[in-house]
């Protein structure tokens, strides 16, 4: 782990900055915010739209406590003159007004950003910078802040480089010496936030820096937009707008200031409220709604149509939402921004720190995008650290750990603490011949093979005895839904046993391929999680398959997930307080066990307690011969709606 400069420092100065400004908003556990792009901000100075009849609409739900009005875009400045008056109007209303720079040329023709290697381009970046700093003393950054140009000025500056290398190194010197020390010698109170767009696995192609850039501006924001999942071309998962605010939350000490989400992915209108509250589940001080315009425009009626669960009592029912709206317009996305965050500020007042499987993943490295992701679609907490945690009993590491020369080294220093590492397939095959062996002798072989039913160890039979007795109208619990590709993992499984099958997939011929692998090393135990080809296809695992991976690489956590389909998310607290969100358009049976023999579990919006079931057996993952027995657990089974979170403290049984 670094040892972070001052890191004791940096983390109070964060919770002296939260409180004050959650002691100064509206709701209780963050403040809320809108961002008005430049052109409707030259708009306003007109007119048009009027500002007080547009903010009257905004608000008349929706509380908010800070608005940036953005001064560039497209290569289009603000008119400065006006620009001082809006802010005062603004500021009458009783928000804090900052600035906003979008380094953008055309957002029409494929997003196009500025070239920092072209000298017009750089005086052009440096002038809007120095603007908005005359006006503000805290201005966000746009996520188009990224290199994505190769003109000839970009070719030649490039050089031998690759073009990741010349982005990175680039986007430091522009970050440094075209933004933040121009707009501090214009105005050395002003505070520059930039925020960082949701595509997190990929930022350094793009010349997004997460390990130098932290200690170059002042505070980070995160891009929360998770969308919609199915046939987009980003591979955006529903958890993402929890994962990345957790993953900048773990780049330095108190950098990470909020997230973003905007109107994209809306249909139905369930989304829009799901990424708002992921987005605050990890506890970010600040939620910004994207964007002020947008806003106040009347959601489509096909975002609410098609819901079948409109009759629900869901975590966003419009039913509710729409008795708070007096016009004749219809609800807006402020009013449904409103619904949803006045609820679930109810519930994060009663949660502590977020928590989850620590997984490490080097800065600047690719490889297996995005599976933190999916993997908390299938009810893993997630926590991605750009260092080694020595300290968790668990680390996940997936292939983009590969560009870490020390990794087996550090696998093996934590097994012979004791501990557990699992790998992904991924992992496994990046480093063949390079140490993996060392621990295990196991290998991708670069076959991928097609597996619809599965097996557990202890033999087919074992689980089928486990399941009871299957009625011939009831699918078969150990058969996906299509054929499922996985890539072969090659291991000695024959008598010796040096790897254990915790989960296997079936072939149509009956040769059994592994989904979960174990064995031992020293004192610890090591695992190899096989990743499908399509990664999403880990939401076509039967449920009693995602079970076995839970209860094995959540067997430290003191909550976790042990019965529920694929997407359904786990969201833990240093407290004992949770989580679980439904993303599925049905309900969900879920069953969750806790550590030690706690009498019940409360619900943290209505008050309702649910009693414990019988303590947790050890299940149908782990039932290998002379495997011991984990701690206690006790179970807890409750049913969430569809698009719908509950939220849960554990009451532990108190001693006499």
């Amino acid at each position: 782990m670094p040892r972070y400069a001052n890191k004791t420092i940096a983390v109070l100065a964060l919770l002296i900055w939260s409180a004050t400004n959650l002691d100064a908003g509206q709701y209780k556990s963050f403040v809320v915010s809108t961002y008005v792009i430049q052109g409707t901000v030259q708009g306003l100075m007109r007119g048009n739209p009027d500002p007080e009849q547009s903010w009257s609409v905004l608000t008349r739900n929706l509380k908010i406590d800070k608005i940036y009005l953005e001064v560039m875009r497209n290569r289009n400045l603000v008119d400065e003159a006006g620009l001082d008056r809006l802010k005062r109007f603004f500021q009458e209303k009783g928000v804090q007004v900052c600035g906003g720079l979008a380094y953008s040329v055309n957002e029409a023709y494929g997003f196009q950003g500025f070239d920092y290697a072209d000298p017009e381009d750089r005086q052009f970046v440096r002038q809007a910078a120095e603007l908005a700093a005359r006006h503000f003393d805290e201005i966000l950054l746009d996520d188009y802040f990224f290199f994505n140009r190769k003109t000839d000025y970009d070719i030649e500056a490039k050089g031998p480089r690759s073009w990741t290398q010349f982005r990175l190194e680039t986007m430091r010197e522009v970050s440094e010496n075209l933004i933040v020390k121009p707009a501090k010698a214009v105005n050395p109170k002003c505070r520059i936030v930039l925020k960082m767009a949701n595509w997190y696995d990929q930022y350094a192609g793009m010349g997004n820096d997460t390990e130098k850039v932290p200690f170059i501006v002042d505070a980070m924001f995160a891009g929360t937009e998770s969308r919609l999942w199915f046939g987009q071309e980003q591979h955006l998962q529903p958890y993402l707008s929890y994962n990345i605010m957790r993953f900048m939350d773990n780049l330095k000490p108190g950098v990470n200031q909020g997230g973003w989400v905007d109107q994209g992915g809306a249909t139905p209108i369930d989304r829009y409220s799901e990424q708002l509250v992921d987005t605050v589940f990890a506890r970010c001080p600040e939620m910004c709604c994207f964007n002020y315009a947008a806003m106040i425009r009347p959601i489509s009626p096909r975002a609410t149509q098609d819901r079948t669960w409109s009759d629900l009592p869901t975590s966003l029912n419009l039913a509710e939402v729409l008795k708070t709206e007096p016009g004749e317009a219809g609800i807006t996305f402020a009013d449904v921004a409103a619904y949803t965050l006045s609820q679930v500020d109810k519930v994060l007042v009663n949660v502590g720190r977020p928590q989850g499987i620590k997984s490490y993943t080097p800065h600047h490295t690719t490889g297996e995008e995005y599976i933190h992701d999916y993997l908390g679609m299938i009810g893993l907490p997630m926590d991605i650290l750009p260092y080694f945690p020595t300290d968790a009993e668990m680390v996940l590491i997936t292939e983009q750990a590969r560009s870490d020369p020390q990794i087996i080294s550090k696998i093996q220093s934590h097994l012979r603490a004791g501990k557990s590492v699992c790998v992904t397939s991924g992992f496994v095959r990046a480093m063949k011949g390079k140490g993996i062996e060392d621990i295990v002798e196991i290998e991708a072989t670069g076959v991928t093979v097609p597996v619809r039913r599965f097996t557990f160890a202890g033999g087919p039979g074992a689980m089928f005895g486990l399941l009871g007795p299957r009625r011939a109208d009831q699918p078969d619990p150990l058969e996906a839904p299509r054929d499922i590709l996985i890539p072969e993992i090659k291991y000695f499984n024959i008598l010796t046993h040096d790897a254990w099958g915790e989960a296997l997939g079936i072939t149509a011929g009956g040769t059994t391929y592994p989904i979960l692998l174990s064995c031992e090393y020293s004192k610890g135990r090591l695992y190899v999680l096989t990743i499908p080809n399509d990664p999403a296809d880990l939401y076509a695992l039967p449920p009693v398959v995602l079970s076995a991976i839970r209860r094995n690489l959540a067997s430290s956590e003191p909550i976790r997930i042990d019965s529920a389909p694929a997407q359904v998310a786990l969201f833990r607290y240093d407290n004992e307080t949770f989580i679980v969100q439904n993303y599925l358009s049905n309900p969900a049976e879920v069953t969750v066990s806790v550590s030690g023999r706690p009498s019940h579990i409360q619900n943290l919006l209505t008050g309702e307690d649910v009693a414990a079931a019988t303590p947790a057996g050890r299940g149908f993952g782990g039932m290998r011969m002379g495997r011991q027995a984990g701690p206690q657990r006790t179970t807890f089974s409750f049913t969430v709606l569809p698009h719908s979170y509950v939220a849960f403290a554990v009451k532990q049984t108190e001693q006499p």
